[in-house]
């Protein structure tokens, strides 16, 4: 494929009346992101896009909010009261050097370059007019009638975008169908009205388009981002170690520039982590004196602010305790209670345990203690 050589048409210009919302679906927040600019992004990425026309309605307010706003790939045109008047009026000032066109709905974000890829290089090898992607029915579907009867779904599919079509092609399929006042519900279909020829390819059942609010929440499930975190740290003769937040009298302290939670220390790296901001080091230097006995829910506070700025919060934690002392399971009630209320989750969301390693290395011979832990987190809906 050549680079910068296709067209994208996104279609925008909905208001989403099934989503019952007074904001547009396109413009709901996943993993940090809206809608849109996740359903943009690899059109933007992508090496074979030279120019992308998003089309959105007049009323539209947060366009002008978006990431991609002002990027050079992109122009804006309104669209129309339907789906083919929208894509109709990209088309009309589409320019002619494109050969193919991919269109794509904005309130699917689920899709990599690597679909953009796939399409072209299937339209050009079955010389169709249009290549879409499908995807099977594994559900059982009845006929709406009196007799709610059963179809064999084996011969049914699903058609999802992207599609590409020959830029001709779909410009005089677009126009009959307005010409001809035909519902048209995407491009493919278009095309078959015109008795052209098309093609599919089997796609991803997480190519989810975003409907209904339930939508979004399952494909938040889909984009649950990991991180994970390790500390380990020396001990020394004290008066007790602090885990969680909570202190443990025993005889031992941590041996360590600032209070040594290895707990939190260890939280705060999956935290940093999951959200590709680092780790503790970049933000809380031990060489700053400035850190020297800080104590370590300054840094969990700090982490926390840094997830509501990319609009992320966490959805659950994994933690191991590693020591052969003191003993964990008398204190974990106090220590996940105090983790619930720093990390501003339920304790249902925690999950705490605590081994040991047997009597191996420098944690078996009782003189360090270290942390494991994973954290998942998601965007805010």
């Amino acid at each position: 494929m050549k680079e910068n050589s296709l067209l994208a048409v996104i279609a925008a210009a909905g208001i989403g009346k099934r989503y019952g919302s007074d904001l547009p679906k396109q413009y709901a927040h996943i993993n940090g992101q809206s809608v849109i600019e996740k359903a943009i992004n690899p059109f933007i990425n992508s090496k074979q896009i030279s120019k992308i026309i998003i089309v959105i309605s007049r009323d539209d307010k947060e366009i002008k909010n978006q990431s991609f706003y002002d990027d050079k790939k992109i122009q804006y045109v309104y669209g129309g009261s339907t789906r083919k008047e929208s894509i109709n009026n990209a088309l009309k000032v589409a320019d002619g050097e494109f050969e193919y066109v991919i269109t794509h709905d904005a309130a699917r974000p689920n899709i990599k370059e690597e679909d953009i890829n796939d399409l072209y290089k299937d339209i050009t090898q079955s010389k169709a007019s249009c290549s879409f992607f499908f995807t099977p029915v594994y559900d059982s579907i009845k006929e709406i009638d009196l007799n709610e009867r059963t179809k064999d779904k084996s011969k049914f599919y699903l058609v999802q975008t992207p599609q590409i079509s020959k830029l001709d092609d779909l410009k005089n399929s677009i126009q009959k169908c307005i010409d001809d006042d035909i519902d048209c519900p995407d491009e493919s279909f278009a095309i078959e009205y015109s008795n052209l020829k098309l093609s599919r390819i089997q796609g991803s059942r997480s190519n989810i388009k975003i409907t209904e609010p339930e939508d979004l929440e399952l494909l938040n499930k889909f984009l649950i981002r990991s991180g994970v975190g390790f500390d380990l740290h020396k001990y020394e003769s004290g008066d007790g170690i602090i885990l969680g937040g909570h202190k443990i009298n025993c005889d031992f302290k941590i041996v360590a520039h600032s209070d040594g939670d290895v707990l939190l220390h260890s939280i705060a790296d999956s935290i940093l982590g999951a959200s590709g901001l680092g780790d503790i080091g970049i933000f809380f230097s031990d060489q700053d004196e400035v850190n020297k006995n800080l104590d370590s829910s300054k840094i969990i506070e700090y982490c926390l602010n840094e997830l509501i700025k990319l609009n992320l919060e966490i959805y659950n934690v994994d933690a191991t305790i590693i020591c052969e002392h003191p003993k964990i399971n008398p204190h974990r009630y106090k220590i996940l209670k105090k983790l619930s209320d720093l990390l501003k989750i339920p304790e249902t969301s925690i999950g705490l345990k605590a081994t040991t390693s047997e009597k191996i290395g420098i944690i078996g011979n009782n003189e360090a203690i270290a942390v494991q832990s994973i954290v998942n987190i998601k965007g805010k809906a």
